[in-house]
């Protein structure tokens, strides 16, 4: 296969030596024969026509011709097809295939964003760095009008990576179609599946961004709602501690009690004071007996609603039902923050569960495809339209010649 290749080249070589060699008798003669001719005006020079015409049509197809059968450097092209998609919609199909299925309303952002990405320096840069794009187009072995210029500036570069990418989007369905040109059918490939590597990166950076600022921002809200609880239960222990209670209502409650069940032997002992005074004189012992009970539950009961209303100690009298009522604005703060803490749970755990719907995932509908055939440049059709235009260039110029002979005879 080299040996052939060799053969090949040197064929090519010979034919292109033998081309050129042609192209310089000819010009020569060509140029003999138009000193020869006479002269018959100072001012005016008759040529043949088919001199015109052979200058203007015929010398540049043929350079052209030559150019693209013997010195162009031939482009291969590698395509692939791509589709970004999110986790959610990729959950709610209902099949492999239903993103080729055309949908209304799709949120073409994202796609617009992989477009835009693919060509810009960044890609180009990456390109370069990875696989030294620009001196692949800078490389000697390609002829001299197809490859990038030695010295060519970034923007040429940039302009030049442009000019060998193509990248369309179909607003229909969201698919991404790439087609990239190289000297190379493997080296188009590569360069095809370098950027689809490239792009999904961004894709994924890019959607992972997005997901953690909103995943962030309610965690902050958990890390806020967590220290106002831990604060509000530091606060209820420097009240217990400052006030030696535990809990306010509960001695509240004790006290009542209490209370309740001295008025209950109270009333109970002057039913006996009264029952007694209807048989026993008032100075008998069983009488003064009762009544000492009953003035030692009046004055445990007013001890008892002293109690009830205020406790003394070292920094003054404090009274219960306010440390109650400070207390229970306290147990409201730390329900408050317990529920906010619940809620603000419950909002990280559907925010990670929604951003992980919203991941962006870059799906890769055809590989990149390996070329046989070189698809640049389009000879055929160039030259065809070459052709056309040198022909009504032509019939321009012999219509003006004509015009301005007829004005000066």
């Amino acid at each position: 296969m080299d040996v052939k290749r060799v053969l090949n080249k040197n064929w090519w070589s010979n034919k292109k030596y033998i081309y050129f060699n042609l192209l310089i008798s000819w010009y020569k003669n060509i140029s003999s024969k138009t000193k020869s001719l006479k002269i018959k005006n100072k001012h005016r020079l008759h040529l043949p026509w088919y001199y015109g015409f052979t200058l203007i049509v015929i010398v540049p197809i043929v350079c052209v011709s030559g150019y693209y059968l013997f010195w162009v450097t031939d482009r291969f092209v590698s395509t692939t097809q791509l589709i970004v998609k999110d986790t959610a919609s990729s959950q709610g199909s209902s099949t492999g295939i239903s993103f080729l299925i055309p949908s209304i309303g799709v949120d073409n952002q994202d796609t617009f964003l992989v477009v835009n990405y693919i060509q810009s320096l960044d890609m180009a840069l990456y390109l370069d760095r990875e696989l030294g794009l620009k001196n692949y187009y800078k490389s000697n072995q390609y002829d001299v009008f197809s490859r990038l210029y030695s010295d060519a500036t970034q923007e040429e570069y940039l302009e030049y990576y442009r000019n060998h990418v193509d990248v369309s989007h179909d607003e229909t369905n969201g698919i991404i179609s790439i087609e990239m040109q190289a000297y190379e059918p493997i080296f188009a490939r590569i360069l095809v599946e370098t950027v689809i590597q490239k792009s999904e990166l961004f894709v994924n950076a890019l959607s992972n961004q997005l997901a953690n600022k909103q995943v962030d921002f309610v965690n902050n809200e958990v890390e806020l709602s967590q220290r106002k609880l831990r604060n509000i239960k530091q606060d209820i222990l420097d009240f217990q501690n400052s006030n030696n209670l535990v809990s306010p209502e509960e001695l509240t409650k004790g006290i009542s009690s209490i209370i309740q069940g001295l008025e209950t032997r109270l009333a109970e002992e002057r039913a006996k004071l009264t029952a007694a005074k209807s048989y026993l004189n008032t100075d008998s012992s069983q009488i003064i007996s009762i009544q000492a009970e009953i003035g030692a539950l009046e004055n445990q009961i007013k001890v008892e609603k002293v109690r009830l209303v205020g406790i003394s100690d070292e920094k003054g009298e404090q009274r219960l039902n306010t440390l109650s009522a400070h207390f229970q604005n306290l147990e409201l703060d730390l329900q408050f923050a317990t529920d906010a803490y619940a809620a603000s749970l419950k909002a990280l755990e559907s925010a990670r569960m929604e951003a992980s719907g919203k991941l962006k995932h870059l799906i890769v509908i055809t590989r990149p495809s390996l070329a046989e055939e070189a698809e640049y440049p389009h000879k055929i059709y160039n030259l065809v339209s070459l052709t056309v235009i040198l022909f009504l260039l032509y019939g321009v110029g012999i219509m003006l010649s004509a015009s301005i002979r007829d004005h000066r005879m």
